[in-house]
């Protein structure tokens, strides 16, 4: 399975369009040119992470503290009311989101890559609304994270998935190996505090991306003023 990380960032790579600058001619809007860049890149969906998730529809609620109770013995993929739909997949490893419905305002169907330690209660209120589940296989992270990528594509078909944020999501993946092209769009505005996060990040004590050698492969300018670059990844 193909993986590219699709992402937008301002002119000094941070990653939150809320605080940049306004654009010079204000005749593109973010949001329009982010989708249409990507629908250049025939998917089977998008991944995020729980926090990136959780913003992206009122629906969604994101607990401080997982569902207490035993942890599952049920270990199998379950298989919801996708319908054809793409997917949206999240990476929600200790079980926080609650959601009302299995397809997002935007039409995915949502899929949550879960760990190990969940509890079945989580499990049971995922499936009586539809919301497919992947269980993470116990190991290192690269290897549960290799699991699941291995389930997207063997038991729902993926072939070519977005990884689409947030930063750490995105340099998690980085840092593994397991990206094989990076799409980077560039708005033509500033941001410039160090507190904010950038477009790409490493949690602490994650290995470096110094494995991860860019080789341009397309670039362009799009909407009015962005700059679209695309490189393949060589580990």
């Amino acid at each position: 399975m193909k993986l590219t990380c699709h992402m937008i960032m301002s002119a000094d790579g941070r990653l939150q369009s809320q605080y940049w600058t306004p654009l010079y001619d204000g005749a593109s809007n973010v949001s329009e040119v982010y989708e249409a860049t990507a629908s250049k890149m025939p998917s089977d969906g998008w991944i995020v992470g729980r926090v990136t998730m959780a913003e992206y529809a009122g629906s969604i609620i994101e607990e401080r503290e997982p569902i207490a109770g035993h942890k599952t013995m049920h270990t199998s993929t379950f298989m919801g009311k996708r319908e054809g739909r793409p997917l949206a997949v999240v990476f929600d490893e200790l079980g926080k989101l609650h959601y009302k419905a299995s397809t997002l305002p935007t039409g995915e169907h949502i899929v949550a890559v879960l760990g190990s330690h969940v509890t079945r209660s989580y499990q049971k209120e995922l499936e009586e609304v539809g919301v497919s589940y992947i269980m993470r296989t116990p190991g290192s992270k690269e290897e549960e994270t290799r699991s699941a990528l291995k389930h997207l594509q063997d038991d729902f078909g993926a072939k070519h998935l977005l990884l689409e944020g947030g930063a750490i999501t995105c340099g998690t993946f980085l840092s593994m190996g397991l990206v094989d092209e990076l799409s980077l769009i560039i708005y033509p505005g500033l941001d410039g505090c160090s507190e904010h996060p950038s477009v790409i990040e490493c949690a602490e004590g994650e290995s470096p991306l110094n494995k991860n050698r860019l080789e341009l492969v397309d670039c362009e300018t799009v909407g009015n003023g962005f700059v679209w670059l695309r490189y393949k990844v060589h580990r």
